[in-house]
């Protein structure tokens, strides 16, 4: 399983906006075939700093989310709210075993 965080900052009063735009990404990348997991995360410490916890089948899987609709509709949403540009980091995800995260344990 292929595993990205993306951190994003918001501007001041911005926090329900990020949540409207954000949730026609959130719904759509959870009904993708190759998305295992989608969360949306907020700091307790940041109201305003948001981190996605992306779970893909693999990498091709996260290179064909970022060519949906949804996915280009948050992106123009973000860019007038967000502070700075996102954040990526990337993982794989090494327990549970691939085997065990494709049975959903």
């Amino acid at each position: 399983m292929f595993v990205q965080l993306v951190h994003i900052r918001v501007k001041p009063g911005c926090v329900e906006r990020f949540l409207e735009v954000f949730r026609v990404n959130f719904e759509g990348t959870r009904a993708e075939p190759g998305n295992y997991r989608f969360d949306v995360l907020q700091d307790p410490e940041d109201d305003h700093h948001f981190v996605i916890y992306e779970g893909f089948v693999n990498e091709a899987a996260v290179d064909e989310h970022r060519k949906t609709a949804h996915y280009a509709e948050v992106v123009k949403g973000l860019a007038e709210i967000q502070i700075g540009g996102r954040e990526k980091q990337f993982f794989r995800m090494v327990m549970p075993d691939h085997a065990a995260a494709l049975a959903g344990e």
